[in-house]
């Protein structure tokens, strides 16, 4: 029988039978790498015995917590939920997902993200980490969020804002765009600027009134002097727009004569206030801290116009039996109908001639003795007299050229009805979908992003016009808050060069309770709904000791 093949190949072995005894480079490997693994797990197992208070910062965690969650460091239950002990092979692939489950709204009341939202939406926010994220660092910051958080939503708006269109239009405003992912690539222009379906009421010019004596020219008579000033004002209107000048110097005026920012800390004038107000109790029991300057304070006519704009009714005369009887100047309240400021102007008229001894008021000499008839009194001509008065008053007030109608719109009554001053729109905030903190831009000048607002002298034709809205639009923002080197074309044509500023989502716009723009962090609905003990705080527990 012949001799196999397969036995002369198997003689390469001859001698070396336990050939796979002998280790080879990757067998030495591998049993190297196994006994590192079992050391390595042994002495884990041991630092997490010997130091507790390091495991979770060094062994378990992804890393540190932010400043604000710093005491929660050794203690995960603080955050996460607790599942029990699964016996699934499966849950081993969904551990990311269980440490995604946290407890938020212990300490956060969390407020809705936008009440319009589907239910796809809801979802997704009603998780938490799926925007704020922790275990970065002390520094990190968990409400300064990443725009691919903001754009899980308005990348594509439609598909779980459903409502917000039909919202909107209810309200008569510009429907929100459906795809937002940049500021600087494609955020639309401010809708809030649009005027056309709320146009302006309110006849103001900013260059007249920052121009020196508020003239209309450089050596206008009309020019408001210090002297004409404490005249029409008193001398608490020369000591806030005029202090320390002479009678015969023009009053200049400056942005913050009229725009203070809210800055919480108050001013000389205001502690003089509150000092008047309280009698000596403390202060701060009824004024409670404000803002720290994101806005402006309000202007408002008693504040800021009526030193220089006083609201009075007109000095009248009346005449009887050959004599006249004069009236003077009284002053009237703001913010009144015509219709509701007519009995005030009746009462003024009447106390003045009463004042003045008009005759109607006199009582004729009694005849007679007391059971004597007494003779019958004149008619009464007092009311009649003020009540022509008061006419005359109103047409001086409310006439297409008077006192109301400088700054208002006036619109005339219909069928022998008084005229109706329109209503002037709430601007205090212009942005009320986004925020702006005008003491972080404190360094520019106002004209900066205001234009128009500067000192110049106009004709009285051009002043009696309604200002369009002295805010610029995008692009302004973007000469600053855009990439380096990024081409801006600003309003008037002219380019620059992206600042390479923040320009993030959430630096200029909220997410919790965006419905409500106005509501801050102080505000009840941020509540926590029950508050927890320091213990339960630290511990994360919500059990009642």
């Amino acid at each position: 029988m012949p001799r196999s093949p397969s036995r002369d190949l198997s003689d390469r072995y001859i001698g070396r039978r336990g050939y796979f005894r002998s280790p080879d480079v990757f067998r030495r490997a591998r049993r190297a790498l196994t006994a590192i693994a079992l050391i390595g797990a042994g002495v884990w197992a041991a630092v997490d015995v010997a130091k507790p208070a390091q495991r979770v910062q060094y062994a378990h965690s992804h890393g540190q917590l932010a400043d604000v969650h710093a005491a929660f460091d050794n203690n995960c239950e603080a955050c996460h939920k607790a599942h029990k002990v699964s016996l699934n092979p499966l849950d081993a692939f969904r551990a990311r997902d269980r440490w995604h489950d946290l407890t938020c709204e212990k300490c956060h009341a969390g407020p809705p993200h936008h009440a319009s939202s589907n239910k796809e939406a809801q979802a997704f926010h009603d998780r938490c980490s799926n925007c704020h994220h922790d275990h970065n660092g002390r520094l990190n910051s968990l409400v300064r969020l990443a725009d691919k958080d903001c754009n899980w939503c308005h990348g594509e708006l439609n598909r779980y804002h459903d409502a917000d269109r039909s919202l909107t239009a209810a309200r008569g405003e510009a429907p929100y765009a459906n795809k937002v992912t940049n500021f600087v690539t494609d955020h639309p222009e401010f809708r809030s600027l649009d005027t056309t379906k709320s146009p302006r009421t309110l006849t103001f010019s900013h260059a007249v009134h920052m121009s020196p004596g508020q003239a209309y020219s450089a050596d206008g008579k009309e020019a408001m002097t210090v002297a004409r000033l404490r005249e029409l004002g008193g001398a608490a209107a020369v000591a806030r727009f005029a202090t320390g000048q002479p009678d015969n110097a023009k009053v200049q005026l400056a942005c913050a004569s009229c725009h203070a920012l809210d800055a919480g800390a108050g001013s000389p004038e205001l502690d003089k206030v509150k000092a008047t107000l309280t009698k000596g109790a403390p202060a701060d029991a009824l004024f409670p801290p404000r803002a720290e300057g994101a806005y402006f304070l309000p202007v408002n006519f008693e504040a800021h116009c009526r030193s220089c704009h006083p609201l009075s009714a007109p000095e009248a005369v009346a005449e009887s039996g050959g004599k006249k009887y004069a009236v003077p100047r009284f002053e009237v309240a703001h913010r009144k109908q015509p219709a509701d400021l007519a009995a005030e102007l009746k009462a003024g008229y009447l106390k003045g001639l009463s004042d003045g001894g008009h005759p109607a008021l006199a009582r004729p000499p009694e005849l007679g003795g007391k059971l004597d008839p007494q003779q019958p009194l004149a008619p009464p001509t007092l009311g009649q007299t003020a009540e022509r008065l008061t006419a005359d008053a109103e047409a001086n007030l409310f006439g297409s050229a008077g006192s109301c109608a400088k700054c208002h719109t006036v619109a005339a009554g219909a069928g022998g009805a008084r005229p109706k001053i329109a209503a002037v729109p709430d601007r205090t905030v212009w942005l009320r979908h986004a925020t702006f903190n005008h003491a972080s831009h404190r360094g520019a000048t106002c004209a900066t992003c205001h234009p128009g607002t500067a000192a110049a002298f106009v004709s009285p034709v051009e002043a009696n016009k309604p200002e369009p809205v002295q805010i610029l639009g995008l692009n302004t923002c973007r000469a600053c808050h855009a990439p380096v080197g990024t081409v801006v074309k600003l309003p008037d044509g002219a380019e620059v060069a992206g600042g390479g500023a923040r320009h993030n989502c959430t630096d200029c716009h909220r997410y919790h309770n965006g419905d409500n723009p106005l509501q801050g962090r102080g505000a009840a609905a941020r509540e926590s709904g029950a508050p927890l003990s320091l213990k339960q705080w630290l511990t994360g527990s919500t059990q009642k000791e």
